[in-house]
């Protein structure tokens, strides 16, 4: 029984192989880690294609008020894109404004159609479905003060309002879990960045791997013996999980550890867009996905693209000019802000 990130890096340590040393803990993993399908339904399905949302906050009507709420609600939108997710919540809200209970029992419901049409599996359903619902009751019951025709006025959140904080912020109301150093729960891109980490503590090449399946996706490409082998899993859990649409033929552990062509072959879907953090200028997938030009690829991709750290060691070298830091500085915080108001879909 492992119950620390120290006892499972001691156990693989003892492995001699490499790949062997990846198996086990990807089946470690596969045996007790937790998906987060409520942030799956949050960010992933709910956004729609939401790519922008307001800056300026609306003024409305507390439509799901109970004993001690506001008056007054504060409410958000989209300025680009819609989620039907959203527009359907919104009916409920408008449809069952006297009564909360009523409120809230519809939504739980419409909730619970949404998730089960993905999941095939009661108890993941229920346990996610209570996880939205409580983040949701809790966030409508917080109050701010704001300012309108120079008087301060109380508002508790509008749910249009909680849909947009899920959205910009999900980590925020369904953050991944940890116990002694282990991920517990989580989504895609926590179990790929605790992946990599810990491949890379064992002495393993990874590389953390963004690109698309059914919406935007993370996941881990490891070196052994020269070659590139996809990490996948997420994909291994839904399919444990009873994730729906995925082929009935294929199992968990064809996704844990498996060669990057029979991962496009498994997958018509799955591209490649962004390599730690590098966005690619063409995507790569199963149509123009080659082994030889891959392997070009994470070569040219090694010799390491300028970090605002490089480029100031650089300077102190006589490299380059502060000027050149200042540029490549300005061009990543222009990146982060262009990403503030960006929401990019995720499993």
């Amino acid at each position: 029984m492992i119950s620390s990130k120290e006892e499972l890096v001691a156990q693989t340590s003892q492995i001699e192989e490499k790949e062997e040393q990846i198996k086990f803990i990807m089946n470690y993993f596969l045996e007790n880690v937790q998906y987060n399908y409520a942030y799956l339904f949050a960010k992933g399905y709910a956004e729609g294609s939401i790519s922008k949302v307001s800056s300026m906050y609306g003024l409305g009507i507390n439509k799901t008020r109970i004993d001690g709420d506001s008056e007054f609600s504060i409410t958000q939108s989209a300025v680009e894109g819609e989620s039907k997710i959203h527009e359907d919540i919104l009916n409920i809200r408008d449809k069952n404004s006297d009564d909360y209970n009523k409120f809230v029992e519809e939504l739980r419901r419409y909730v619970t159609d949404v998730i089960k049409s993905h999941i095939n599996n009661e108890t993941i359903v229920s346990k996610s479905v209570d996880s939205v619902m409580s983040q949701i009751e809790k966030c409508l019951r917080v109050k701010s003060t704001i300012k309108y025709n120079d008087m301060d006025i109380e508002c508790n959140n509008d749910i249009s309002k909680v849909l947009i904080d899920f959205i910009l912020k999900p980590k925020d109301y369904f953050p991944p879990e940890y116990d002694n150093g282990l991920i517990k729960s989580g989504v895609c891109e926590d179990y790929t960045n605790y992946l990599v980490d810990l491949f890379k503590e064992l002495g393993i090449e990874a590389h953390n791997i963004g690109g698309t399946s059914e919406l935007g996706h993370a996941w881990v490409i490891v070196k052994v013996g020269g070659e590139y082998k996809s990490v996948d899993l997420t994909r291994a859990v839904f399919i444990r999980d009873g994730f729906k649409g995925i082929p009935k033929e294929q199992a968990s552990e064809d996704w844990l550890y498996t060669d990057l062509d029979k991962m496009f072959t498994m997958q018509k879907t799955r591209t490649i867009t962004e390599i730690d953090g590098r966005k690619l200028e063409c995507a790569i997938s199963g149509q123009n996905y080659s082994a030889e030009d891959f392997s070009e690829l994470m070569d040219e991709l090694s010799k390491n693209e300028p970090t605002i750290k490089s480029l100031v060691k650089n300077a102190l070298e006589g490299r380059i000019t502060i000027e050149d830091i200042r540029n490549a500085k300005k061009e990543q915080l222009d990146q982060a802000r262009d990403g503030e108001n960006m929401n990019i879909e995720t499993d």
